[in-house]
């Protein structure tokens, strides 16, 4: 028996009840409830300073796990989660820690010279949106440079380090007293860093970093020599930290999007803060690179040539400084979830002493990162498998029309309309086949009433209703089911492009990646968007013939997708109000193409079994 369309609304009405459960949860205030046990904070760990570690080889540094590790035999308790921490001061004598900056047009990098650690990189072409809270838009210069106050930095105590060994066998390089030399260009610019260091034993680490001017990447050797045959350190971990999330507008998507991301051999592990709280993840295999990321920045380390033997994958409690509390705000909580996550790498042999790297830090950009060839560009969110080749065209048309227009807003406009062309037969045949369906529900209804206590009989006469008037049942659901890819990938691209970010469209909507604020009222925004679309499906509703009876159902409906997408990002709401308006412009066009009633051919004479083996007809 077919479902009748209040069923199937019923149906799509749950389903999405459960997708936006957490965001109606939360708009409601009730966000509390949904949130885990907060465990105990604990101090930020900060490898580069305040916690040193002694050479390699010496007492002490290989005693507490790795970044990342798993951790066996540990209590389930409080603590058994976090990061190892070495405490172990430098050695007496050591050399006084330096800092050394680095600029290329894209951003300025500080190192350290106390364990050889990349401490933070400021982007110079993105703004922090809460460094500009209350001071207004602050547009770039003619370069694209931002004021240097306002640069988003991706420092995550350290951003980027060596150690030796992994898991339990950890040889923290975290107080190790390095020599520092630089290679200049010709313009007197720093353009390679290299950190030696030495041991009594013997062995020699060199590690360098070469910067790439006009790209994100940089390009890292390691070099060890006269590494000691020692069983328990076989391999060295580099690891990548994330940072203090005060860079965005819509904090809490930043925090739901914090995660470590890799991809060993062709599996892609995405492991969010909150389960890497309840216990770290070790994936053993060919990693080909490991992440940290949030919604829109990705600092993640890509083997180039070397044996790689796993990923390590962890998260911790971090305690915001007194900046970043300033920042976000009184109502800030004072600490935040940090994601660490290790590429674990053998140690280099005689014959291959030198293994290369590709360091990334800078914006999550689907293009960028693909043109390394490193498969960097599956980081980036753009929906499942299938639909990606769906997504990735979507994106690239999207920047297309911007280049056109030179903004994003006008851009979706044009991509919500170009999809709809695309789609228009298949759209303009669900809806005909739909208006044909109505026509026929009551006959349909007849039938059903006249054999209610036959279904077989009941089942055949309808389909030979649908034969005589040449109705497909299925013609209203199946052009549905072939958009469907077009359709996840336009909100996959229009919710992770970072090309939205801060991307401003007309009026009061100056950042497309997040909800548009008209005006707040006791605190609560009062977003005009959503109601325009709310509106639009009204509009939409009024030129879809229907039963009267359903009428109720969907202005629910309409209410229900105003809450669902009321924090949602704008240019979200702005591509599906478009969607609405399009809709109900094709609903339009097949009313004036279909203003004649049709005449419903009456349905065959079906013979069926009823009860005593009599013959029974369906017939007008």
């Amino acid at each position: 028996m077919m479902m009748d369309r209040r069923t199937i609304l019923a149906i799509a009405l749950c389903v999405l009840f459960l997708l936006f459960y957490p965001q109606l949860m939360r708009w409601a205030g009730l966000g509390r409830y949904m949130e885990p046990q907060r465990r105990s904070a604990v101090a930020p760990a900060d490898t580069s300073r305040a916690r040193r570690a002694g050479p390699p080889g010496s007492a002490g540094a290989g005693a507490a796990g790795q970044p990342g590790a798993t951790q066996t035999g540990s209590p389930a308790g409080a603590g058994s989660h976090e990061l190892a921490r070495i405490a172990t001061p430098p050695p007496a004598g050591a050399a006084p820690e330096r800092l050394i900056q680095v600029e290329t047009p894209l951003y300025r990098a500080t190192f350290s010279t106390r364990g050889a650690r990349l401490t933070s990189i400021a982007l110079k072409h993105y703004a922090s949106a809460q460094k500009l809270t209350g001071k207004g838009h602050v547009h770039p210069s003619r370069a694209g440079e931002y004021p240097e106050a306002a640069w988003v930095t991706l420092g995550g105590e350290p951003t980027f380090g060596l150690d030796l060994g992994s898991g339990e066998g950890l040889v923290s390089q975290a107080g190790a007293d390095y020599a520092e030399s630089e290679s200049l260009d010709a313009s007197g610019q720093i353009r390679a860093l290299t950190f030696t260091l030495r041991d009594s034993s013997g062995l020699v680490v060199r590690q360098t970093y070469r910067l790439r001017p006009g790209d994100y990447a940089l390009d890292l050797a390691v070099e060890m020599t006269g590494v000691r045959a020692d069983p328990r350190l076989t391999d060295y971990s580099l690891t990548a930290r994330s940072w203090p999330l005060v860079t965005e507008a819509t904090l809490p998507t930043d925090l739901r999007s914090l995660r470590a991301t890799s991809l060993v051999g062709d599996n892609l592990h995405r492991e969010h803060a909150p389960g890497l709280l309840k216990g770290a993840r070790a994936f053993d295999g060919n990693a080909a690179w490991a992440a940290v990321q949030t919604r829109y920045f990705i600092g993640a380390v890509a083997l180039v040539d070397g044996p790689a033997r796993g990923v390590r994958s962890a998260a911790e409690r971090r305690i915001l400084s007194t900046e970043d509390l300033a920042i976000l705000g009184p109502q800030a909580r004072p600490e935040q979830e940090l994601v660490a996550n290790s590429l674990v790498v053998g140690l280099p042999s005689p014959e291959h002493p030198v293994h290369r790297y590709l360091l990334y830090f800078g914006p999550s950009e689907y293009f960028g990162l693909s043109r390394y060839h490193l498969r960097l560009d599956r980081a980036v969110d753009l929906g499942w498998s299938w639909i990606l080749p769906f997504s990735s065209l979507l994106l690239r048309l999207m920047n297309w029309l911007f280049a056109l227009v030179r903004n994003y807003g006008v851009a979706i406009i044009g991509l919500a309309t170009l999809v709809r062309v695309v789609l228009h037969p298949l759209n303009m045949s669900s809806m005909k086949s739909m208006r044909k369906m109505q026509r026929l529900q009551p006959e349909v209804e007849r039938i059903r009433a006249k054999y209610k206590n036959d279904a077989t009989t009941m089942n055949t006469a309808v389909m030979a209703l649908y034969r005589d008037n040449k109705v497909n049942p299925a013609g209203g659901c199946l052009p549905m089911v072939l958009q469907m890819p077009l359709l996840l990938g336009l909100y996959q691209v229009l919710f992770n492009a970072i090309q939205l970010r801060q991307a401003p469209f007309v009026g009061w909507i100056s950042d497309l990646s997040a909800p548009d604020v008209l005006l707040s009222v006791a605190g609560f925004p009062l977003r005009l968007l959503p109601v325009l679309m709310s509106g639009s499906g009204l509009l939409q509703q009024k030129l879809t013939p229907s039963d009267p009876r359903q009428a109720p159902t969907m202005y629910m409906m309409n209410v229900m997708m105003l809450v669902f997408f009321y924090n949602l990002p704008s240019g979200l709401v702005l591509y599906w109000t478009v969607m609405n308006l399009l809709t109900a412009l094709q609903q339009w066009l097949l009313l004036r193409e279909d203003g004649a009633v049709t005449t419903v051919a009456a349905p065959a004479v079906v013979p069926a079994v009823g009860n005593g083996g009599r013959r029974r007809g369906a017939r007008r």
